[in-house]
């Protein structure tokens, strides 16, 4: 009897747990099933929107180098204070003041060339000392800049060669993008609408949204990865800005 009250505690506890499945399975199936038919009744675009923009700001930081080694490393500091003097000048000359260029630190290390030893082997020889150091020029007045890169070239004549060129950057990139994710939320709705037309639906509500990459890019349109999420073009003046959106609409 004992035995028979067991069997039966066993079987009343089974087919409690069994039921208990059945319910969470038909929870999860319908929810599933919910899902499944809200995805069917949707649809996803992406919106586009671009604008020509202007650089307003410049940024040109040139690495001077002494154009020959010295024996000592007084002699090569003395050097590079000399040509930083004339690099200056050329920049005053094209009407920048002396508060708008910035000096780094200054620096030297050993210089080396490979000396051809007669014997078809080169060896790596000690030829003295350079020194470095970094000249900053930051600058709303970009045809000021855009002129003295072009007449960069002048320097050559004087042993000092220009290596990098300026950066032309843009100051409100967010107020840029903001204004562009709202007219790319404009054409992706429109471009839903298309859809909708042909599929003899309606749009509803908006389900999600999200940005893809930002681009800044030079006006012939190329692109170009970057450090700022997308394509920072800052080579050129004239620039063009593009952002894209992905949109989810229900539809009815």
């Amino acid at each position: 009897m004992e035995n028979k009250t067991i069997t039966y505690k066993t079987l009343w506890v089974f087919a409690l747990i069994l039921s208990l499945g059945f319910v969470v399975s038909a929870g999860v199936m319908g929810y599933a099933l919910k899902q499944s038919n809200s995805t069917k009744n949707s649809m996803t675009v992406k919106g586009l929107a671009e604008k020509p923009i202007k650089a307003d700001l410049a940024r040109w930081e040139v690495n001077l180098q002494t154009s020959h080694a010295s024996d000592s490393i007084p002699e090569a500091y003395q050097l590079l204070d000399q040509q930083m003097k004339i690099l200056q000048q050329f920049f005053i000359e094209h009407g920048f003041q002396t508060a708008e260029i910035q000096l780094g630190n200054k620096s030297s290390q050993s210089y080396y060339e490979d000396v051809d030893n007669g014997e078809g082997r080169n060896i790596r020889t000690f030829k003295g000392y350079i020194a470095m150091q970094a000249l900053v020029i930051n600058s709303r007045d970009i045809k000021k800049i855009e002129k003295a890169a072009k007449d960069a070239y002048l320097l050559d004549e004087k042993g000092i060669g220009i290596e990098q060129t300026p950066q032309y950057l843009v100051s409100n990139l967010e107020e840029i993008k903001m204004s562009l994710i709202a007219n790319a939320t404009k054409n992706a709705y429109s471009r839903a609408n298309e859809f909708a037309k042909v599929g003899g639906v309606n749009v509803g509500a908006m389900r999600s949204a999200s940005q893809g990459a930002f681009y800044i890019l030079p006006e012939s349109g190329s692109d170009e990865d970057s450090d700022y999420g997308g394509a920072y073009d800052k080579e050129t003046i004239n620039k063009i800005a593009r952002v894209v959106v992905t949109i989810n609409y229900a539809i009815e």
